[in-house]
This record gives C-alpha cells, sequence and structure tokens, in this order.
C-alpha cells in the first residue's frame, strides 16, 4: 500500500511522444543529434564519446555528445527501438581495444566489452564499425584538409610519417608482437594471443547479431611482420571474418601491418575462388592484343611516371597535384590518395572517415585505387606473359631515378635538411655506386633494358668536393656500367636526362651559400666526368638526350646577393649546351631543329629539376 493517499498520486506520464506521427519524432531524433539533417554520417567512439578532434575542415559535421540524446534510450522500450535503430543505421562507430584517450599509458584499460554490451537489436541496425585493435599509423580520427597517408612521406616529407607522428604521437601505438629486443619474442607472443581470444569472443557476438548484407566493417591490426609469428597471428585476426559468406558484409576493409608485407597482406586478401585448370584465353591471343590489355593495368601508371629510389629500393609514384590549367582536378588523386579531400569531395566521406587502408599498407579494401608496383602474380603465369608484361612495364613508364631522395632533391645525405653554421664541412661522395648503376645493373632484368623509353638521373647538388673524380671508383663503375649497357639497351628508342637540382634561399643553409670560382671549375669538371660516358650511347644512336644542370658561377660571392629565381639560375644554357652537344654528338643541332624545345616531361621534372 501506499503511503500517500490514491487521490494524491502523480498520475503515470502521458507518453505523448509516441502519439505524434513518426516523422515527427524523427526530426525530434535528429535535433538531439542521433542522425544529421544532410545525410552524412556522424563518427561515434564506442568507448564514449565523439570521434573526432578539431579541424579546420569546414564541411564536416561534428558528432554532438550522447549525453545529449542518452536519457531518450532509456525512456522506453518503444522509443529505444526506434531511435537505436536510426543512431545505428545512419552512423559510424569506432571501438578501440585500447583506451583511446591520450596519452596512452602502460597498463592502459583493453576491452571489447563495449562492442559486447550492443544488444542484438543494435546489432541489427549497425551500418558502419570500424575496430581498433592495434593501430600503428594512419590514426586520424577526423576528417581532414591535409589527409595524408604515413607512408607517403617517402616523398612529400613536410606532410609525411614525420608530421602524422608529431599531430598524433599520442595515439601512436607499436605494432603487435613488437618485442621489447629483438631475441625476446615470447612475451609479446603471448600478448597477442590473449587479444585474439578476446578479439574472437567479440566477433562471434558481432557477426551473430548483424544483418545480413547491411553492415561496412573496418578492422585494423598492425603488426610487426618481422616476427616470425607473424603470419599466424594475422590469420587469427581475419579467421572470424573468413568464415562467412562473402555477401555477409556490405564492405570490408583490413589493415594488418603499416608496411607492405606481401604474406601479411595477402592473409587480408579474400580467399579467392579455386583456379581453374584450363589454359588463361589470354596467352592465346596474338601479342598486340595481349599488350594492349596489359596497358590498361597497374603496368602503366596514371601518370606515367615512376620512381626508384636507392633508399627503399622499390617503385613508386609521387602525384604532386593539381596545378592551374590542368584538366580535370580530380582525377589523379584518386589513383594516389585514396583517403584525401578530393575523394571527400565526391561524396566518399563514408570511407574516408573509416580510416586509411591504401594498398601501399598490408591491407585490403575495395576502395583503394591508389597504384602500387605490380605484383609477382603476373609475372609468374607463364614466360610469354612475362616478357609481354615486362615490355609494357619499361617501355610505357618514365623512369625517375634520384642518386639520394626525390624530395626535396636539394637535401645531401650528410648535412640533412638542418643549417650548418661556419664552413661547408667537406665530404667525400657517401655511395658505394650512383643509384643509375645499381638501377641499371641490378633492378631492371638485363632482357628488359632494351624496353626502356625514358630514363631521368637525378642528382642532389653536392657540394665541390663531393662529386667523384674521374678515377674515383664510383665514377669508374658509372663508365663500366655504360659500357655494360651498349648492346643491351635500344639507343634509337631510348630518351636520356641527366638532372641535377639546386637549392634556392629557400632552402637551409649551406644549399644556397656561396662558392669560389675555383669551386666553379670544380662542379663543372664533375658534370662532364659525369657525361663523359654517355657519349658513347650518343655515338650509339641515342634517340635523344637532355641536361638540366645548374649554372654553378650564379652561386659565386658576386651574385649570391643578388637573388635570382631557379628559372633565371637555369636561364644561362652554356654549361647545358656543352654537355648536350658532347654526348649527342653531331646530331645535337636535331633536338632544337626547325624551333624544337626540350619536351615536357610533366610534373616530376616541373617539380623536382625547376623546384617550382
Amino acid at each position: 500500500m501506499s503511503e500517500f493517499p490514491e487521490s494524491q498520486m502523480s498520475p503515470l506520464p502521458n507518453m505523448t511522444l509516441l502519439r505524434l506521427s513518426k516523422d515527427t519524432r524523427h526530426r525530434i531524433y535528429r535535433y538531439l543529434g542521433l542522425a544529421s539533417w544532410d545525410g552524412q554520417p556522424y563518427t561515434f567512439a564506442l568507448n564514449g564519446g565523439t570521434a573526432e578532434f578539431e579541424s579546420d575542415f569546414k564541411n564536416f559535421n561534428y558528432a554532438p555528445y550522447p549525453n545529449l540524446f542518452h536519457g531518450l534510450l532509456l525512456c522506453c522500450r518503444d522509443l529505444y527501438a526506434e531511435a537505436a535503430a536510426l543512431l545505428y543505421s545512419t552512423n559510424l562507430f569506432i571501438l578501440h581495444y585500447s583506451d583511446p584517450t591520450p596519452p596512452r599509458r602502460a597498463g592502459a584499460r583493453t576491452s571489447f566489452q563495449a562492442l559486447c554490451d550492443l544488444t542484438p537489436s543494435a546489432l541489427l541496425s549497425l551500418s558502419h564499425l570500424k575496430i581498433v585493435i592495434n593501430e600503428s599509423a594512419c590514426h586520424q580520427r577526423v576528417i581532414e584538409d591535409r589527409w595524408v597517408c604515413c607512408l607517403q612521406g617517402n616523398f612529400e616529407y613536410a606532410v609525411s610519417g614525420i608530421s602524422c607522428w608529431k599531430g598524433w604521437h599520442d595515439d601512436h601505438q607499436s605494432p603487435l608482437l613488437s618485442p621489447p629486443s629483438t631475441d625476446d619474442h615470447h612475451g609479446e607472443l603471448a600478448a597477442a594471443h590473449s587479444v585474439l581470444t578476446d578479439w574472437h569472443s567479440a566477433a562471434i557476438h558481432l557477426l551473430s547479431h548483424v544483418t545480413p548484407g547491411r553492415l561496412a566493417l573496418s578492422l585494423v591490426c598492425d603488426i610487426d611482420p618481422r616476427h616470425p609469428q607473424a603470419l599466424d597471428i594475422a590469420e587469427g585476426v581475419v579467421g572470424p571474418l573468413r568464415r562467412l559468406p562473402r555477401s555477409y558484409l556490405r564492405e570490408c576493409n583490413i589493415r594488418l601491418a603499416t608496411p607492405f608485407f606481401h604474406a601479411v597482406g595477402a592473409a587480408a586478401t579474400p580467399i579467392s575462388n579455386p583456379s581453374s585448370n584450363t589454359a588463361t584465353t589470354l596467352t592465346a591471343l596474338p601479342r598486340e592484343l595481349r599488350i594492349r590489355i596489359l596497358e590498361y593495368t597497374d603496368l602503366i601508371t596514371p601518370t606515367k611516371d615512376v620512381i626508384w629510389t636507392r633508399e627503399h629500393r622499390a617503385y613508386t609514384v609521387a602525384y604532386l597535384g593539381w596545378r592551374a590549367g590542368d584538366p580535370q582536378p580530380s582525377y589523379g588523386s584518386q589513383f594516389f590518395s585514396c583517403g584525401d579531400e578530393t575523394n571527400i569531395n565526391r561524396g566518399n566521406l563514408e570511407r574516408t572517415v573509416s580510416g586509411c587502408f591504401c594498398r601501399l599498407h598490408a591491407a585490403f579494401s575495395f576502395t583503394c585505387r591508389c597504384w602500387a608496383p605490380p605484383g609477382p602474380a603476373l609475372f609468374l603465369v607463364c614466360r610469354a606473359l612475362c616478357d609481354d608484361a615486362r615490355f609494357v612495364f619499361f617501355s610505357g613508364n618514365r623512369f625517375t631515378v634520384p642518386d639520394h631522395k626525390l624530395n626535396p632533391p636539394w637535401v645531401l645525405p650528410v648535412l640533412g635538411f638542418t643549417e650548418h653554421s661556419g664552413a661547408v664541412p667537406t665530404y667525400p661522395y657517401p655511395f658505394e655506386r650512383f643509384a643509375a648503376s645499381d638501377f641499371l645493373r641490378n633492378v631492371v632484368p638485363t632482357c628488359a633494358l632494351a624496353h626502356l623509353r625514358f630514363l631521368d638521373l637525378m642528382f642532389p647538388p653536392y657540394r665541390p668536393g663531393s662529386w667523384p673524380e674521374k678515377q674515383h671508383p664510383v665514377m669508374q663503375d658509372w663508365w663500366a656500367t655504360v659500357d655494360w649497357l651498349r648492346g643491351k639497351i635500344d639507343p634509337p628508342a631510348l630518351t636520356l636526362r641527366l638532372a641535377v637540382s639546386q637549392g634556392t634561399r629557400d632552402t637551409p643553409s649551406p644549399y644556397y651559400r656561396s662558392i669560389t670560382k675555383r669551386d666553379v671549375e670544380t662542379l663543372v669538371e664533375a658534370y662532364l666526368h659525369l657525361s663523359q660516358p654517355l657519349a658513347a650511347l650518343g655515338n650509339d644512336g641515342l634517340a635523344r638526350f637532355y641536361a638540366r644542370l645548374p649554372v654553378p658561377w650564379e652561386c659565386t660571392d658576386d651574385s649570391v646577393a643578388r637573388y635570382r629565381s631557379p628559372d633565371d639560375v637555369h636561364g644561362d644554357d652554356t654549361v647545358k649546351e656543352r654537355v648536350e652537344r658532347y654526348v649527342m654528338g653531331d646530331r645535337y643541332e636535331s633536338l632544337y631543329a626547325n624551333g624544337k624545345k626540350e619536351p615536357d616531361f610533366g610534373d616530376i621534372y616541373k617539380k623536382y629539376c625547376h623546384l617550382e
């Protein structure tokens, strides 16, 4: 019995919200923040709160704090069912296995409990979920106007993994299986197995209740691929997903390691259909048709420019952005930065928020179209297709081989990016051979050298005294390499360019420090020593040769005080003409006859040789 008379008891609340029309109720839900007005998904952290940080990106709708609508979800069962269905079906949710609140400390909370707490009805409506078990790179959880994959830092050093680490160092985690020492793998392996146990339990709860064909799942678990058990752990991470029917998930993105590692990357790829014993029809086609088909594969890069650096010993490409006057400003970026704002402007906001599942990582995603070097599968089908693929790759692209770094091209291996006070240090040439010699002898298959059509050899502005002299072992190796090339390349089909970059007033000292007139003579001699062996190729009928050499006397004491633009620095063609005449001989006039000019070799040439 109540202690108050029945007449004094408050009546049961009148559920006026449920009496409203469904459209009206949904408008109220949107005002409370359960869904956005423009249809773009909010991003919520299942661990608590929203998943965005502050950004200058103006077109992004920040998610409200969940406490604004938490009470609504507790009102009654009917309201919860309707509101939760809207909340989980229209927004993206991120779950971090480790506590996402910086700073990360040893012993921080690790749990999938937030995922296990979701009710079956909520999981039925869930449409976007990102699970981060371990994340060692590309951890931005916000739409940014300068989103850059950490691995693109090979070239864009100013917005690379370096700046990524500076801006997000609190979120950086060591890869799973990273031991405290290279000899102790047991402790990290036990911890990894503990993580897998938790993940498998959470995956069973998740995948047994989601609606087939509704959920777009993104999974990040960066593993150290150097660990001897890395492949086994990678297989364990994707194990719960491999048992699903192909149509069970609407979309699936998986990343298993920050650097690309073929075996680990293969673990992220869905199981392919069993191969057929029947012969492929491609080999039955005439060679001309096979070549045309292969030209539409990754063998031809979007810009037809391929870069090989001795630092990474891999082929890659660099997208330098859209310049005024270029057609289709958004076309190129779709093949280079699958998470940048260009894709956001195309309406691909969902996949960008999900994170970076670029092919540059050991990852799988149907949405990434970034160029990556062709894998070995195509070259191992048969000898005929291998020969065709090599022909397409080496004849259809321009190859740039920087002797040190491509960006910035003026950085020297000894000095680095920093400024030095006082006298410029004297140091010998720091490598055992030119990168060009390494590339031609050890990278390009000997049988494919004849397929090369464009070869750009780029050198940083080595200081006087750093260029190897004519009798130096590096220069002797260069002469031997060029002599070895004769008879293996196709000179009448090859265009060769020799380029030396130069610093400007914007580059750190001593890259634009003045030199003496004696130093000028030393640099000119170095240019001639570098180009002298190429004269043999000119005698063999080299199609075209161009030199792009800084004018050293523009850096003498008499002229360094008056700054001249890079175009002016290259304006005096005396050294350029001298070197080109030496290589091409009597055919030099044909390079510029009838008003001919040096052809435009594309963005890489403009960006890095001219330093625009």
